[in-house]
């Protein structure tokens, strides 16, 4: 037999044919896109200072921080207790050497390949179908709205969420459907989603939760797979602590601007016209809204059902899929109340799109592998849609590239790169300011002073420095002093030289005051609370225990088989 044949008829054939061209997809596509600082999207700004925050912290050797002390003119920012970091951090490291821009392509250009992998073991391990695997992971990780994710709103949390989604989905499938043993998979897809963006998480538990009660007959059958499903949810939790804990403890010390927005779901719901054009991103956009949905290729994927008479466990897992995307088709569209559900913390019903894809995506493959049986046909198939996926690329970014020039047209403040009161400071709406603060104005006006309610008393000599901040004072009577420092639960005050606290308390504008009581050099910093630093334990703990589980759990398997 020739080496040609031997290749061929190798069963890693389609495997590395797949990464080849996921390889070659993703570094054209990031290629193609340019540099995103040049048409900087939504985000963008915003999402480069957290790398900046971190490369900085990474070269003090000062990580975990919390505290971005440049933002808001000094003031300070708390971005990290409310924007987790774990999965950014790595590119941060290599943000050290080659700078934030290139790091940043960097990040983008290994996460897409990522998800297009794991999305790839994910379908295979299901339908056992390489063919189905290839299509579904192609059509899933570039489709038209990760794009949009990506490049028009720079939205990094949500971006970075698609990667993780298959493990999480293979994981309920081996808890409902397959082997129950593998929960872990979720317990690792649903941590590592956690420590990506809280709004995806949540919309994700969600999803579990309704494919928990379509899918309750197979559980209620085996109970054991309930437990499992307990077991799975009940080990992210500790492995999570570091970031949750961190959350709720910030949230329960103090109101913060998020918890007065208004609910927006009500006006950013799916309408007909708009379900419509989702319908054709990758293809054609509207010139009046920047959106993105399904695209057409997907739609005329899952069509694909009514021609396919083939009965078989694959055909009903694949129905499934198609099912679960109508439903939250129908749950992101305005036939959902969501202007009267206490769900404005979401933002955009629109973002439901990342699961439907998905859904979509592995049903339609599937649908797809079920027609075309042939190497012949399986190659126009497959050839079809990276056709398509390059017209998307470019399609796409020229959609990108005129909202993003309209934009700076009418507001170029928002694309300088440099943090001012013009542009809200890259802050995403300031949702994490105390409500005590008049407003972000409110800061640029009052400027970089210390203020006390004696007005006897002398401050001088007013440094900041690697996030501490000094001052002498000189008093001759109790005093409050008003430091221009936004408050957040953590930050600590004390004489130079001396052992005793100075005690810290949030003035009425939302920022940090302290009570003093003689003369002397003052030094105020943030200091990470004792729930801050337990919970990093017991996060690196309990990953380390669930590894260990792992491990053993294979190695039982393995010996169980000789």
């Amino acid at each position: 037999m020739n080496n040609a044949t031997d290749i061929k008829t190798d069963s890693r054939y389609p495997f590395r044919v797949f990464l080849s061209l996921l390889f070659i997809l993703s570094l054209f596509m990031v290629c193609w896109f340019g540099p995103v600082s040049v048409y900087a999207g939504h985000d963008y700004f915003f999402n480069t200072g957290r790398f900046d925050v971190l490369i900085q912290a990474l070269k003090a050797g000062d990580y975990p921080i919390y505290i971005d002390y440049n933002a808001l003119e000094g003031y300070g920012y708390f971005t990290k207790g409310f924007y987790p970091d774990l999965i950014v951090l790595p590119f941060a490291a290599l943000g050290i050497l080659t700078g934030t821009v290139a790091a940043y392509n960097v990040m983008i250009f290994t996460m897409t390949f990522l998800c297009g992998l794991f999305t790839y073991i994910a379908v295979d391990r299901v339908f056992r179908n390489p063919f189905a695997a290839s299509a579904g992971a192609i059509l899933y990780t570039f489709s038209a709205y990760h794009l949009f994710d990506w490049y028009n709103r720079a939205a990094l949390g949500e971006s970075l969420s698609f990667t993780f989604l298959p493990i999480i989905f293979l994981g309920l499938y081996h808890i409902i459907k397959g082997d129950c043993r593998k929960w872990y998979l979720l317990t690792i897809g649903y941590s590592l989603l956690i420590y990506t963006h809280l709004l995806s998480s949540f919309l994700t538990f969600i999803t579990l939760t309704l494919i928990v009660i379509i899918c309750y007959k197979p559980l209620v059958k085996e109970p054991k797979r309930i437990g499992y499903l307990a077991l799975a949810a009940i080990i992210t939790l500790p492995i999570v602590s570091s970031y949750i804990l961190t959350l709720l403890e910030q949230m329960a010390s103090n109101t913060f601007y998020y918890s007065t927005k208004e609910n927006i779901t009500g006006q950013t719901k799916l309408y007909m016209q708009d379900l419509g054009w989702g319908f054709l991103s990758g293809i054609l956009y509207p010139k009046t809204e920047n959106m993105a949905g399904t695209g057409p290729l997907l739609i005329l994927l899952v069509l694909l059902r009514l021609f396919i008479k083939e009965k078989s466990p694959a055909i009903r897992i694949a129905d499934f899929c198609l099912l679960t995307g109508i439903i939250l088709l129908v749950i992101a569209s305005a036939v959902f109340p969501w202007g009267r559900l206490p769900l404005g913390f979401i933002q955009f019903p629109w973002r439901l799109y990342e699961f439907i894809i998905f859904f979509f995506a592995v049903g339609g493959a599937y649908y797809l592998s079920a027609i075309v049986r042939t190497k012949k046909h399986k190659i126009a198939a497959g050839s079809v849609i990276v056709l398509f996926t390059l017209i998307t690329f470019v399609v796409n970014n020229n959609n990108y590239k005129y909202w993003q020039s309209l934009a700076f047209s009418e507001a170029p403040h928002w694309f300088t790169g440099i943090a001012s009161v013009d542009n809200e400071y890259y802050l995403g709406g300031l949702e994490y300011l105390p409500v005590k603060v008049p407003s972000y104005r409110y800061i640029h006006e009052r400027g970089d002073t210390v203020i006390s309610e004696n007005k006897e008393t002398l401050i001088s000599n007013f440094t900041r420095k690697e996030g501490i901040a000094s001052f002498d004072v000189k008093t001759g009577n109790p005093d409050k002093l008003e430091l221009p420092l936004v408050y957040y639960k953590g930050y600590q005050a004390a004489y130079s030289g001396g052992k005793r606290g100075i005690p810290v308390t949030e003035s009425e504008n939302g920022l940090v005051q302290i009570e003093i009581d003689k003369s002397g050099r003052i030094e105020v910093g943030y200091t990470p609370t004792a729930t801050q630093q337990y919970s990093w334990y017991i996060s690196l703990s309990s990953t380390i225990g669930l590894m260990i589980y792992i491990f053993i759990s294979k190695r039982k398997r393995s010996n169980a088989k000789k």
